[in-house]
């Protein structure tokens, strides 16, 4: 058994904007992971593209994955839709998405009157989707079913807006809607079961600039908690959250010699 097996965050751990290009020392990461014999899969709550199209950008950025170490909710939704029948949606998202869910079999209408909802990121969001969302959701009795929980997303300018999770508890709290929201990506129980499936160790660390919607609930689950500064949130962030994750660094350069001495003493 592996002593140590990581699940790495992709937005603001191995790339630096939506355009994903890696920082300086991601491609030697990676390859130091193969080199080490340690296991790793990169896990991702990004909802703008399908997985398969994610594992050929990172490639063409020198991140050369094979398509199952990658892992984002997109995923598990075809099989979390089918297994509660749903076979029409109502979809809050980029057109890529949209087209990937038609692929899986979905059809994907402009009407309120779907089985569920389904909210990604969406970037061309408006009031005429969210009108369309909120009559599903009061007149129709549609599932509402956000891709991830995320609270909140830093684009490229720095700046920020509300990740699909902020955008599903909008949703939810105007239509009084009282099912518990479901969270495909991380680091619910099935995503990170999913993630670890076929990997043995002794230590799993889960590798996230997002103290909220990762490390949090990781730690909850008993995964070791590494945070990295390299993203959305500062090195004063967790104690701000009240937060204490296992190990903090400020690059994967460091990351990797504290994964040095783990593996080697």
């Amino acid at each position: 058994m592996n002593r140590v097996a990581l699940l790495l965050d992709m937005d603001g751990v191995l790339v630096k904007d939506k355009a994903l290009n890696p920082f300086p020392d991601t491609v030697h990461f990676i390859q130091a992971l193969r080199d080490l014999c340690l296991p790793f899969r990169v896990v991702s709550n990004n909802s703008t593209k399908p997985p398969h199209k994610i594992v050929q950008e990172l490639c063409l950025k020198g991140i050369h994955l094979k398509e199952d170490e990658f892992l984002s909710p997109l995923s598990l939704i075809g099989n979390y839709l089918k297994d509660r029948g749903v076979r029409r949606v109502l979809f809050l998202g980029m057109p890529e998405v949209e087209r990937y869910l038609q692929e899986l079999g979905f059809e994907v209408s402009k009407d309120y009157r779907v089985e569920a909802v389904v909210v990604g990121q969406d970037r061309g969001l408006n009031f005429e989707k969210l009108k369309l969302a909120t009559s599903a959701l009061l007149l129709g009795g549609a599932l509402l079913v956000p891709v991830n929980l995320s609270r909140l997303v830093k684009d490229d300018d720095g700046l920020y807006f509300p990740g699909a999770g902020s955008v599903a508890l909008l949703l939810a709290h105007a239509c009084n809607y009282e099912e518990k929201l479901p969270n495909l990506g991380k680091p619910s129980r099935e995503f990170i079961e999913l993630a670890l499936r076929g990997l043995s160790a002794q230590e799993v660390y889960l590798v996230s600039d997002d103290l909220y919607t990762d490390l949090m609930g990781a730690k909850e689950m008993g995964l070791k908690t590494v945070f990295m500064t390299t993203g959305k949130y500062g090195e004063e962030e967790p104690s701000r959250a009240g937060f204490v994750p296992d190990l903090t660094f400020h690059s994967l350069s460091q990351l990797l010699e504290h994964l040095h001495k783990a593996v080697l003493f």
